[in-house]
């Protein structure tokens, strides 16, 4: 009897020390996902005095009266309802439970409002884009990018928002305005050499008058798919396509591999004899929509330039492609599989 008495208090001590580790480990994780969340108001960061944001259910909750009060609107407590009133009554978040009013309308939010260190903290992206606002996720550096729209609705130029993410050099030529990833530069002289090797870039032109495409925003060219170029690429998919960044990037590796053919350019005939015999391209994958934004993807010269084209959203290419049958298809993919270097960089 002495035996399973001892045994069970074992059992019991060691249950009770599993738990502690348990909700130890838990509490570590959850202070590893809040740390150094930064958030930008229209390029400048917001000074979080005595709360910082925090997430929550993969929402991004930030203390309410800072952020609104950057955006020049008011923000006023119920205490008889228990909410923060934002815009004297345009949105109203019920502290505590997922419920708001925004625009008159009862809705449900997929995360909660939630009281901490006697800060109301409320989802970041409900309040910024019901206040006219674009809201970008920066995963490299943690930063959440904020643009109020312009007036007449317009979302603030893709290139200025990854401008502000603080991971890139800009400069500019008599042509183009230009974006280099900071780490592989030791000054901003270096980054604007034309002498040195640019492993990828983002680029806009600097007048866009002779442009067909009047919606065109910018570019991002890569000349080499090591993993460290296609992970940046990957982070910084997340400000045209915040929610399908995943999606466009799975589309950019199988244009990389020659597995989607729809991204030939005319040009391309002037290279290779077999592509003269098809149709012109725009480039674009047709009915490839997301976020409300084209995906259009090319690759030329033996896969040693790979360039995604990003218009405003809405954007819609008259020029949609011919689509291939899975015959032709599986007999381009696997020229592509002979002619790009896909040894070299891992990806064949």
């Amino acid at each position: 009897m002495k035996r399973l008495k001892k045994a069970a208090g074992l059992i019991l001590a060691a249950v009770m020390l599993a738990s502690a580790a348990a909700v130890f480990c838990a509490a570590v994780a959850a202070d590893a996902e809040n740390a150094g969340i930064t958030v930008k108001v229209e390029g400048k960061e917001v000074v979080f005095p005595d709360q910082a944001p925090v997430i929550q259910d993969d929402r991004t909750l930030v203390p309410v009266r800072f952020v609104a009060e950057n955006l020049g609107y008011t923000v006023d407590y119920d205490a008889e309802e228990h909410s923060a009133v934002i815009d004297g009554g345009r949105i109203v978040m019920y502290i505590g439970t997922d419920q708001a009013d925004i625009d008159g309308r009862r809705v449900q939010l997929d995360t909660s409002t939630i009281l901490m260190n006697d800060r109301t903290m409320v989802p970041l992206r409900v309040i910024a884009e019901t206040l006219g606002c674009t809201v970008d996720w920066v995963p490299e550096n943690r930063t959440v990018l904020v643009n109020r729209r312009n007036y007449d609705g317009t979302e603030k130029s893709v290139f200025d928002r990854m401008a502000q993410s603080g991971l890139y050099l800009q400069y500019s030529t008599s042509e183009n305005d230009y974006l280099v990833p900071r780490d592989r530069y030791e000054s901003l002289e270096a980054a604007s050499d034309p002498e040195n090797y640019d492993a990828w870039w983002v680029e806009r032109p600097r007048d866009k008058s002779n442009l067909e495409n009047q919606a065109f925003d910018c570019s991002i060219v890569a000349r080499t798919f090591e993993p460290e170029t296609l992970a940046q690429i990957r982070d910084l998919l997340y400000i045209p396509y915040p929610t399908a960044s995943g999606e466009v990037y799975d589309l950019l590796l199988k244009s990389v591999k020659g597995e989607l053919w729809q991204t030939f350019y005319e040009e391309d005939s002037d290279h290779y004899f077999l592509y003269s015999m098809l149709p012109p391209r725009s480039g674009t994958f047709g009915s490839y929509y997301q976020d409300n934004r084209e995906v259009e993807i090319y690759v030329m010269n033996n896969c040693t330039r790979m360039v995604m084209n990003i218009s405003a959203e809405g954007y819609e290419n008259p020029e949609i492609p011919r689509t291939l049958t899975p015959e032709e298809k599986e007999f381009y993919t696997e020229q592509a599989k002979d002619l790009y270097m896909l040894g070299l960089w891992g990806l064949d």
